[in-house]
């Protein structure tokens, strides 16, 4: 064989194998998430939680390069301007809604979650139909499906109030400067009692929804990558690494 095609082949196979993990179906997707304890947030200057744990467990269980220092903790209202804007992105974790059906390709489920509303109690607030929620001052998280839900079900606009954290709606509903809190209920009270809040002040007066949370990823993703982290997360689930997430974060 001439020398020179054999010096060309030879560079080629080794540029294979040093690109290799370019070629998986992780690497090109850029991986986003918020701060929604205890499924993900910013700890130590990295992103933590059940979701990040899943994920990188799902990245080993693909042969993936992509690790959780890859991932980018974002407002959630950026991070879900870009998974519907930009091709290659996935966001997580997110609720899914009929509403958000066709806007995004689905990997999961991550966890159930609800969507609720809360009160202080010493406040008796009693919610039997849409017209009570309209009564009142409601804390929202900019896009947040908690903010959809009541935008859907009619609320006006200006009676919700909205912010990028949490913890200022928590402040906010303590001091009486909203009436009612509107978000998931196992993230509101990980959040209130981490940040010197007593959980047994508050009380959920309406549930908005029941449902599940997801890997939302842009809906131009091919339905074949899709397929492999599916089918990864379903090992993961199936071979006890899940459980032991789970058992990690809320035990």
């Amino acid at each position: 064989m001439n020398r020179s095609l054999v010096l060309i082949l030879t560079c080629i196979f080794s540029s294979v194998l040093a690109g290799g993990a370019l070629a998986g179906p992780a690497e090109n997707i850029a991986f986003m998430t918020e701060q929604y304890p205890p499924y993900n947030f910013e700890q130590n200057g990295k992103a933590s939680g059940i979701a990040v744990d899943l994920l990188d467990a799902v990245f080993k269980q693909m042969g993936a390069a992509k690790t959780v220092a890859d991932i980018r903790v974002l407002p959630w209202a950026n991070g879900y301007k870009k998974v519907q804007n930009d091709q290659n992105t996935c966001l997580f974790s997110m609720t899914r809604t009929d509403a958000r059906e066709a806007l995004f390709k689905w990997v999961g489920p991550i966890a159930s979650t609800r969507v609720v509303l809360m009160a202080r109690k010493d406040k008796n607030i009693k919610i039997e139909s849409t017209d009570d929620i309209k009564k009142y001052k409601i804390g929202v998280i900019n896009a947040d499906i908690g903010e959809q839900l009541l935008l859907e079900a009619g609320i006006p606009k200006g009676k919700l109030q909205g912010t990028a954290k949490t913890l200022t709606n928590i402040k906010k509903l303590e001091k009486g400067r909203i009436d009612l809190l509107s978000y998931g209920e196992h993230v509101t009270k990980w959040e209130m009692k981490n940040s010197g809040f007593n959980p047994e002040k508050f009380e959920t007066v309406h549930a908005l929804t029941e449902g599940d949370l997801y890997f939302a990823f842009h809906k131009s993703t091919p339905d074949s990558i899709l397929q492999e982290f599916q089918t990864a997360l379903d090992t993961v689930k199936s071979n006890g690494t899940y459980g032991k997430i789970m058992d990690k974060y809320l035990r």
